[in-house]
């Protein structure tokens, strides 16, 4: 540990530790508990106001949720074990529990976050029940899948034999920890890029004005900042490959935005379900399935309008034009009625 590093920290030791290291864990503790729960509460409170039954999505973030609870559990005995302090100043007995946590995070994280990304592939499906949409997302559920599985089988082999992880006396070889994080956190950023863009053409799309569409869209698009966390938290887990083997120092910053990326990533995907909390939000809706209505007016008084007058327009050509307005009409109506749960 250089000189230069210790000097930007203070110091602490396992009686007393750093405690603005363990103030801004803390924090994030709270709001790691704090948010996902109030979140998916309230998503299950906006299906009970519409008098919805749970849907697989749902579900799926329920799982997330408990998972999410495991993650910061682990972060609350960090803090109890070492986290904060010097390695050096914890007694053994602690530093074997330290790292058996470190060990398990990798499951309990990459199940939560991959619970969450599955959630929202339902909800896609539910609500966009179109060819390439149901195809994209079948193809993304099974990447998702794969990245998790794959991530637990490198974590499981982290170190052979595995307990020299956190056992320090047995000598073992482990995988280099910056590459475990790249390949754990890159594929993450990415599948997460992926699926906030995937609903932007379907709801382009919808014959909706075009001021709906940009909220509408804005609506899904808020998980965005579940993006720039994944990239922080990334930054910080490379950081502490640099930090030296000082690791129950340095790594509260990880343990920190670790809880705050999975708990946003839960809020995200829940805000597209709080629409029956808001009475703003009627108005919104009723415009998008009056929008369906009056298409579908406009279309029989023209098709009557056509029939009467004259036959110069061809049967086959008319027949096209019914099916193109009611493809999107069919669509208005598929999202307006899982929205708004409509028997």
């Amino acid at each position: 540990m250089s000189s230069n590093q210790t000097s930007s920290w203070v110091e602490g030791d396992f009686d007393h530790p750093n405690e603005a290291l363990q103030r801004s864990v803390k924090i994030s503790l709270v709001f790691s508990f704090f948010m996902p729960t109030v979140a998916v509460a309230l998503r299950i409170w906006a299906r009970k106001l519409s008098g919805c039954r749970l849907f697989l999505d749902d579900y799926l973030i329920l799982i997330a949720l408990l998972f999410k609870y495991g993650c910061s559990i682990g972060v609350t005995m960090l803090l109890y074990n070492g986290l904060g302090s010097h390695m050096s100043m914890v007694p053994e007995k602690n530093l074997i529990v330290y790292f058996k946590i470190g060990w398990s995070n990798p499951f309990l994280y990459t199940t939560c976050v991959a619970f969450i990304k599955l959630s929202i592939l339902a909800l896609y499906k539910r609500l966009f029940a179109v060819k390439h949409m149901i195809v994209a997302v079948n193809v993304m559920a099974s990447v998702v899948v794969l990245w998790a599985v794959s991530i637990m089988v490198a974590a499981t082999l982290n170190c052979i034999p595995i307990s020299s992880f956190w056992d320090r006396s047995i000598d073992g070889r482990c995988i280099n920890t910056a590459n475990f994080n790249y390949g754990m956190q890159i594929p993450n950023i990415i599948s997460d890029l992926i699926i906030l863009i995937m609903p932007i053409k379907v709801v382009i799309g919808l014959p909706i004005p075009k001021t709906q569409k940009i909220l509408l869209s804005g609506v899904f698009l808020v998980g965005g900042l579940t993006l720039i966390f994944d990239i922080v938290r990334l930054w910080v887990m490379i950081e502490l490959t640099k930090s030296g083997p000082d690791i129950t120092y340095y790594q509260a910053p990880t343990a920190m935005w670790t809880c705050l990326e999975a708990a946003v990533a839960i809020v995200g995907a829940c805000l597209p379900n709080f629409r029956p909390l808001f009475k703003f939000g009627s108005g919104f809706w009723t415009q998008l399935r009056s929008s369906r209505a009056s298409s579908k007016a406009h279309l029989n008084s023209a098709t009557m309008n056509n029939t009467s007058s004259t036959n110069s327009i061809s049967k086959p050509a008319l027949t096209s034009h019914v099916s193109d307005e009611g493809t999107q009409g069919i669509e208005v109506h598929r999202y307006s009625k899982y929205m708004d749960c409509e028997k």
